[in-house]
């Protein structure tokens, strides 16, 4: 990936996470102006220096935060996987609304002029193919078990559209869907899929224990890929549009991916699936047409080297020893 065009500041809000942590390593890559947040505790040891203590539920640590900044990478959340999505729900709802709110409006009072907040593709209402960003339909549900989480997504889409139109803000919001990689977290209360499966691989039971359907259907998106796909958004002098999709492009069942996992995890194991446990939604599949048309030459990692490469990182990390 070529040099970020220019040196001005860069700061990510949300820094010490998953996409974050990827993030700031293909910035340290580019030699980019950047610091990064984070909450409780850094992942990456050799990223310390970019790094500053932030609680972003204080509006003037936002407003500390994104001082003096060129653009602001929104990437704070306080998330949870389906094990505790309706548990936990009401507990982060009113967390994640306001750090969310609180950074938008520090970057406006900051005057910040370029913000990119990644989103979900929990917004989408079901749909049996690959959906493109213009297709959402706010007539209609998202999910049921995306209720909440889709329509908070759905609002805070609407509350940095305000800010775009009405408060002049140069705005792009990232649509992605089911996000996995170096970095992950591997919790089991909080973990999505892919690092719960990769923990359960790794144990000494002879089965591998799937929860739900097996036909569930996901575009696993590798987190390096987001990070880069992130810095090319932000270093495009083109205008785009608001909203961009951005995922694998390949529909995975939830089947394939325990069966890749075990095959790149040369572990031998038999697939279990326990039906009575909490299951996803069965189709969740982004169209990524938008984005491909304009970054032509961008290459994704395909699912497999993201999974090994994600196991062999959990196998040499700090989990196992």
């Amino acid at each position: 990936m070529r040099k970020y065009s220019n040196n001005k500041a860069i700061f990510i809000a949300g820094g010490s996470g998953l996409v974050g942590t990827n993030l700031a390593q293909e910035l340290k890559n580019i030699k980019a102006n950047f610091t990064a947040s984070y909450f409780s505790k850094i992942k990456e040891k050799s990223l310390k220096k970019f790094y500053k203590k932030y609680n972003f539920l204080n509006f003037k640590d936002c407003l500390n935060a994104t001082k003096n900044k060129y653009a602001v990478i929104i990437l704070a959340v306080q998330g949870s996987g389906i094990k505790s999505l309706k548990n936990n729900f009401l507990e982060n709802f009113e967390k994640n609304l306001l750090i969310r709110s609180n950074l938008l409006k520090s970057c406006y009072k900051n005057k910040v002029k370029k913000i990119i907040w990644v989103s979900s593709s929990t917004v989408y209402q079901p749909l049996s193919k690959p959906i493109k960003e213009d297709q959402i339909n706010l007539n209609l549900n998202p999910y049921d078990v995306y209720f909440g989480t889709g329509w908070q997504y759905r609002y805070l889409e609407k509350l940095f559209e305000y800010y775009e139109k009405y408060m002049n803000m140069n705005i792009n919001i990232i649509r992605t869907s089911s996000i996995y990689g170096l970095y992950d977290n591997f919790n089991e209360k909080k973990s999505h899929v892919v690092p719960a499966l990769i923990k359960k691989l790794l144990t000494n039971k002879s089965k591998l224990e799937v929860w739900g359907d097996k036909k569930v259907t996901r575009d696993f998106v590798f987190a390096n890929d987001l990070a880069k796909a992130i810095i090319v958004i932000l270093n495009s002098s083109r205008k785009l549009k608001r909203i961009i999709n951005f995922s694998s492009e390949k529909a995975t069942s939830i089947e394939s991916l325990s069966k890749t996992l075990i095959k790149v995890s040369k572990r031998k194991k038999k697939i279990q699936f326990i039906k009575t446990m909490p299951s996803s939604a069965k189709y969740r599949v982004l169209d990524n047409s938008y984005f491909n048309n304009i970054f032509r030459s961008f290459k994704r990692t395909n699912l497999n080297d993201g999974l090994k490469k994600t196991v062999e990182w959990y196998k040499s990390e700090k989990y196992l020893k």
